[in-house]
This record gives structure tokens, sequence and C-alpha cells, in this order.
């Protein structure tokens, strides 16, 4: 006789939510570290930005006032990628609990069906020693 958990499929509905959890986790840590190598690249931006603006000796005022408006958008975009970056990293905290929350699950079912064919186990095991006493009285009762 063999194995079989009643309850497989709420098992490997739980496995498929876990896997699901953990792509979508992925994804968004995928999408937090994209978004951090566009800061700094806005971060290299500005300081060459502020380099012109240092340099102010040499140019005009009209050159002055067109590094304070590349300066002016490099910073509107940096708050842009901030907010941003704040919102993704709650995304990601929130996919993480559910990771975290998924895999518990999953766990929960796994050593049910763990505890559940240990004790299958040795129902067979007791089974099979009860045959086998049988077989030995009936043996023993044919000697005598």
């Amino acid at each position: 006789m063999k194995f079989t958990f009643s309850f497989q499929k709420v098992l490997d509905f739980k496995e498929n939510e876990k896997e699901i959890a953990h792509q979508e986790y992925g994804t968004v840590k995928l999408q937090q570290s994209k978004l951090e190598e566009q800061m700094e690249g806005l971060e290299l931006v500005k300081d060459q930005v502020l380099d012109q603006y240092n340099q102010v000796h040499r140019k005009t005022v009209w050159e002055i006032l067109e590094v304070q408006r590349e300066l002016e958008y490099v910073n509107l975009q940096m708050k842009q990628l901030e907010n941003q970056s704040q919102i993704i990293h709650q995304e990601v905290e929130q996919k993480h609990q559910l990771l975290i929350e998924r895999t518990q699950e999953a766990k929960m079912w796994n050593q049910w069906k763990t505890k559940s064919k240990e004790a299958f186990q040795k129902q067979m095991d007791r089974q099979e020693q009860a045959m086998l006493d049988e077989m030995a009285i009936l043996r023993y009762s044919r000697r005598v």
C-alpha cells in the first residue's frame, strides 16, 4: 500500500503561491536595483552640472542661467526618482512579507504531509508486525 496525502492539491497550491510570491519579490527587487542605478546616473550628471556651475568666471550670464536650469531639472528628476524609490521600497517590503507568509504556509503543509506519512508508515509497520506475529503463532501451533 502506497502513501497518498489527502491534501496534496492544497499543498501543491500553497507551493505554487510561494513560487509566485518569490517571482514577484524578485521582479520588484530588480525594479529597485534599476531605480538605484538611475539615481546613481543622475548623481553623476548632477556632479557634472555642478562642475560646470563652479566654472562661472569663464561663462556668460546666459550660460550660467542655462546651467542653473539644467541643475534644477536634474534636482527635479532626482526628487521624482526618490519618490519612486520610496514607493518601490514599500512594495519590496510588502512582497517580502507576503513571501515569508507563503513560505510559512507551504512549510506548515509540508510538515503536515511528513507527519501524516510517518503515521502511515508506523501503522503499516504495526500491521506487518501483527501479520508476522500471527504467522509465527500459526507455525508454532502446528509444531505442538
